[in-house]
């Protein structure tokens, strides 16, 4: 049952699992296709393969590097920043990896089971239009974070090598560095070997940055579903009472026809009334208490059945997702707090490229903390206001008996739906006001340290 156009959409969420399926994480099927083989085929070893190199390899390196050798402060925070980002997202790979059957089930209740009950095609369009944006936004800062690095990158090596054209052969040559700070355990100053390991390093970022991006979207994006699916259920119960008159009406449309007869007048044939009234005149003229008792509960079975469908799909991704969700407070917490660090040191030069580079990392990581943070306090709030939609549904035009199913809807929507963080705090505004305060404590401590 639709209360917008006709034609629900489909497939949500086509664009993420387009991403997923390439960087490996799996294949992840739409619901539509009633298939929920994960790793078919020859893409179990694709898949294997892929994690391999850019997660265990990439990252591995990665993790390693701040800690091998003398580093400088500046090149410390600057890689400390991306390994607690990256290091941490293993959790959620793990999530993903044997979790989607679970994940594909909550997807499948968004966009197939709960179509069978009222829905509005136009919030759900709208929806996807704001989770596409709330993609793009993340993507795009991630973009510019990794092609500034390159760019840095590339600028630093032409002074490497105009500053080496100035030496004489027996001066000790300056070690050439890559664009993001990375354990290599070969010789890589050669040109052949540096070009192999620059590309080598590119692809690392962009296929490691792109599975954080990926997932944190596809998280905020059911999450967005399930707060507009609450959004909607609000208007069904809100129009139950409107909706039943307007289908017993329609049920008797034929009949009146057939006798040349306006199936909105009143009784006397007066058409001053208001239409939703003219409308109940005009069936209850027609129809025995009983019958339209009968009609009305069953639009509000449905209605409680659509909210009990709903309830289970936010516990069981509640449930599903709640390591991820602690995850992401500690990484964004840790990663925020160290990228405000390097902003603040790169800051001294406005001429730097990588204050660019850490000033988009810096929204990335805002954005990456936002999207679930916002998005899970949408879903309470939605869930919360379906008290209100009761109280605003005629439940005083019902029959006792209705009344008090009517009330156990609201006392059910008054305890709040939440998603937590592993049962340590809900996702929501508070949250992420939270984080950005103890980030922005941790950064004044570092910041007196080096002061000192």
């Amino acid at each position: 049952m639709s209360g917008g156009t006709t034609g629900h959409p489909r497939r949500y969420f086509a664009l993420h699992f387009l991403l997923l399926r390439f960087l490996g994480l799996g294949w992840w099927h739409h619901p539509d296709e009633g298939d929920t083989s994960n790793f078919p085929g020859w893409y179990l070893y694709y898949s294997i393969i892929t994690e391999v190199i850019w997660v265990a390899g990439f990252v591995g390196l990665e993790s390693i590097d701040p800690f091998i050798g003398q580093k400088d402060i500046d090149r410390f925070m600057f890689s400390l920043s991306f390994v607690i980002t990256h290091d941490l997202t293993l959790i959620k790979l793990y999530i993903f990896f044997f979790k989607n059957g679970d994940i594909q089930d909550i997807v499948r209740t968004l966009e197939i089971d709960l179509h069978q009950f009222y829905q509005n095609d136009k919030i759900n369009r709208a929806t996807i239009r704001i989770t596409k944006i709330l993609t793009g936004a993340f993507l795009f800062f991630g973009w510019i974070t990794i092609g500034n690095t390159n760019v840095y990158g590339i600028i630093q090596d032409i002074r490497w090598k105009g500053e080496v054209a100035t030496l004489n052969d027996s001066d000790l040559r300056p070690p050439r560095t890559l664009p993001q700070p990375i354990y290599i355990p070969w010789n890589y100053q050669s040109d052949v070997s540096y070009i192999s390991t620059f590309v080598l390093e590119t692809v690392g970022l962009l296929w490691t940055g792109h599975i954080v991006m990926t997932i944190d979207t596809f998280i905020g994006s059911v999450i967005l579903h399930m707060s507009s699916q609450f959004s909607i259920l609000q208007e069904a119960i809100t129009t139950a009472y409107d909706r039943t008159m307007s289908q017993l009406c329609g049920n008797l449309r034929r009949d009146i026809r057939e006798h040349n007869r306006d199936p909105l007048t009143t009784i006397d044939g007066s058409h001053d009334m208001d239409e939703n009234e003219n409308r109940e005149r005009f069936v209850r003229a027609r129809y025995s208490e009983k019958e339209i008792e009968s009609a009305l509960e069953e639009t509000l079975k449905n209605c409680f059945r659509q909210h009990q469908v709903l309830i289970n799909c936010v516990e069981k991704f509640a449930k599903t997702y709640s390591y991820g969700f602690m995850t992401q407070l500690l990484s964004s917490m840790a990663a925020i707090c160290v990228v405000m660090v390097q902003v603040s040191q790169d800051a001294s030069s406005f001429k730097s490229i990588r204050l660019v580079t850490s000033l988009a990392f810096f929204m990335a990581m805002i954005i990456q903390l936002a999207i679930q943070c916002f998005t899970g306090n949408e879903l309470t709030l939605q869930a919360g206001l379906m008290s209100d939609a009761v109280m605003a549904c005629n439940w005083e035009r019902m029959p006792a008996r209705l009344r008090r199913d009517l009330v156990l809807v609201m006392v059910r929507a008054q305890r709040p739906l939440h998603l937590t963080a592993a049962g340590f705090a809900y996702m929501d505004n508070r949250c992420f006001l939270a984080i950005m305060k103890a980030a922005y404590s941790y950064y004044a401590v570092l910041s007196q340290k080096q002061v000192r």
